[in-house]
């Protein structure tokens, strides 16, 4: 009986660290990346919210409060203005195009989506280092995915021409002056986009120093 007890405990827990995140799938995303920093950010392909996907599962879902759910949803994705379609394929699975383009100040983060429902996450620092780095799951995480029937498929891809040097990509092919570093997402439990990169100094576009320090 306390076993069974602690089992379920342990389900709940991971169900937990599962529902606060938004879930990609059937998707394609690139990231093209110059070596002084100026970045285009873009995402086509499904998003599912967990919670929503437990929901279901559970059956508190019913056709009166559905549609109220799945609108809430829709509010939340559009809360990020790079968010450029949105069209429900149904149970909480989003069709969603996004695009942002910018160039990382001296230090920033920028994040697919927000910062607090992060999928992709850009972090440029004080010595020049620009990092990119996509959340992994853990495997009781994975495994609550399976049991619900859920998938995580897709391609993500980094294009740039900067000094890069750490990264996990499983395919590097040259482009031109610059290199594409392209991850094959299979499963939850696929290696996530992890690439770190030293900015080099635009001279005809000088960064601005930081609040802390008075322009010159």
């Amino acid at each position: 009986m306390i076993r069974e007890w602690a089992k379920r405990l342990g389900v709940l827990a991971a169900l937990f660290l599962l529902s606060s995140c938004y879930i990609p799938d059937k998707f394609k995303s690139e990231l093209r990346l110059s070596r002084y920093g100026d970045f285009s950010l873009t995402f086509k392909g499904d998003l599912l919210w967990a919670p929503i996907l437990d929901d279901y599962r559970k059956g508190t879902v019913t056709p009166e409060n559905e549609q109220d759910k799945l609108d809430n949803i829709r509010k939340d994705l559009i809360r990020d203005m790079a968010v450029r379609k949105i069209e429900s394929r149904g149970k909480g699975r989003f069709a969603v195009e996004y695009e942002r383009a910018g160039r990382l100040g001296r230090v920033q983060l920028v994040a697919l989506l927000r910062r607090d429902a992060r999928l992709i996450a850009m972090r440029s620092m004080e010595n020049g280092v620009i990092a990119i780095h996509a959340n992994s799951m853990k495997p009781s995480d994975a495994q609550i995915m399976a049991e619900m029937g859920l998938t995580m498929e897709g391609e993500f891809r980094i294009t740039t021409d900067a000094n890069v040097v750490e990264h996990n990509a499983s395919e590097v092919r040259p482009f031109g002056a610059a290199k594409v570093y392209i991850w094959k997402i299979d499963n939850p439990l696929s290696t996530m986009p992890h690439l770190v990169m030293i900015r080099d100094d635009d001279p005809q576009r000088p960064l601005p120093p930081p609040p802390s320090e008075p322009q010159q």
